[in-house]
């Protein structure tokens, strides 16, 4: 009995430092992670506030050559990079890199990291979470070595990294905990980190990303500008009409990130296919330079543009931010859809709006919205989190109308692009 007994209390012990380093990883590296994110998206805005912000920065011929100069850039790194097809997966093809392998290449991830930096920096029409999470996975390996941590513990700080990484960058740490943790495919992760470890690391990666973006600048992060509404208990239905056009703007989105790769690989090589793809690109923004960027600090100008110009118009800026971002993804512009994403939905609610007056603005962009991001990246539960705490919670029950549409779309959609795989 006394040896059992001993052997027992040397177990829990054992089980108590284990949960206590947990702890301390989740919270300490947490800060740290949110701190780099912070620092690197200020040099990714540092980096786009050069290029852009002057009298030039609007004019046809001054866009095309900042965005030929940018793809030259890509280009080169890609080229160091020894890699066959430039194209981009997005958001969901980082998750996977990051869980794919114990071991990162740090030459790899620092070239991956810069050309995340020159396609925010340059204007692509993608999100900077390929950037952000390419920088701190390196992190996550160097930490991994330093703390000669076992397979778990290495999965638990990469987890932490990436979690603490969007939580800074969305504001959301329970959308960024569950984006990190939800399969797009359903299946469940047996390997993967607690849910509550990773939200603490949210948390925390949260407020290393305030602290640090509060010291750099001046301006708080810009949530998702909405215009006041008071709250209806028929949201959902009159959310409906949007939800449809952003699960078909979705549908839309996923053929095109398909096709476009497969149309450029008939090109040549790569570096052929990163600059026809940013000549594309290049001439879409000089036409329309609100195609340019990701679409955060542009939605309130291009709302406003688009209602005084029209459904016409509205319609025109939703394809082609969806055109603009796969033709992007496709030709090595690294980066995420989230925030072109809105974009895209916002003025494809916004000309639903225009159409049938009767459905309030704001109901018509969180419907557009739910089902947009939905389809496209199939993680309902990681976008209302992450929309509800992004754009706040103006109309939750057009936000939900949406995300069971495009839930449903996806799953549809997946159901046809196995089968037409399987033959």
């Amino acid at each position: 009995m006394g040896f059992s007994g001993s052997r027992s209390a040397i177990t829990k012990d054992s089980h108590m430092k284990k949960h206590a380093k947990a702890l301390l990883i989740a919270t300490v590296y947490g800060l740290a992670a949110g701190a780099i994110t912070a620092l690197v998206f200020a040099l990714m805005n540092g980096v786009q506030h050069l290029l852009w912000s002057h009298p030039h920065g609007d004019r046809p011929l001054y866009i095309i050559a900042v965005i030929m100069a940018g793809s030259a850039l890509i280009a080169l790194l890609h080229h160091l990079r020894h890699q066959g097809s430039p194209t981009d997966g997005g958001m969901q093809q980082q998750l996977d890199d990051l869980h794919g392998t114990l071991q990162f290449k740090k030459r790899d991830t620092l070239l991956i990291a810069a050309s995340a930096i020159v396609a925010v920096g340059f204007g692509g029409a993608i999100g900077p979470e390929a950037g952000l999470l390419a920088v701190v996975a390196e992190c996550s390996a160097i930490i991994g070595l330093l703390l000669s941590a076992s397979y778990q513990e290495q999965r638990l700080i990469r987890d932490t990294g990436a979690v603490a990484a969007l939580s800074g960058l969305y504001g959301a740490p329970p959308g960024a905990a569950v984006l990190v943790d939800e399969q797009a495919d359903g299946r469940k992760d047996t390997e993967a980190t607690p849910l509550a470890l990773k939200f603490l690391a949210g948390i925390c990666g949260l407020l290393g990303f305030w602290l640090t973006h509060g010291a750099l600048n001046d301006k708080p992060f810009q949530q998702l500008p909405l215009p006041g509404y008071q709250l209806e208990g028929i949201d959902a239905l009159y959310a409906l009409p949007a939800a449809v056009g952003g699960a078909l703007l979705g549908l839309a989105f996923r053929q095109l990130h398909h096709r476009v790769p497969q149309w450029l690989a008939r090109t040549g090589g790569p570096i052929r296919q990163i600059l026809i793809a940013s000549g594309i690109f290049a001439l879409m923004a000089a036409s329309l330079p609100l195609l340019r960027f990701s679409g955060h600090h542009e939605l309130e100008h291009a709302l406003e543009h688009g209602i005084h110009a029209g459904v016409g118009m509205l319609l025109l800026l939703a394809l082609g931010k969806i055109t603009a971002m796969a033709v992007c993804l496709a030709g090595g512009w690294r980066g995420g859809e989230f925030f072109p994403g809105i974009f895209a939905a916002a003025a494809l609610g916004a000309a639903v709006h225009l159409l049938l007056p009767g459905v309030p603005l704001t109901v018509a962009i969180m419907g557009a919205t739910g089902a947009m991001l939905t389809v496209s990246l199939g993680k309902p539960m990681a976008v209302l989190l992450l929309v509800l705490l992004f754009a706040g919670t103006a109309s939750p029950g057009a936000l939900l109308a949406g995300i069971v549409l495009g839930h449903f779309v996806h799953g549809w959609a997946r159901q046809r692009e196995n089968a037409h795989a399987g033959h």
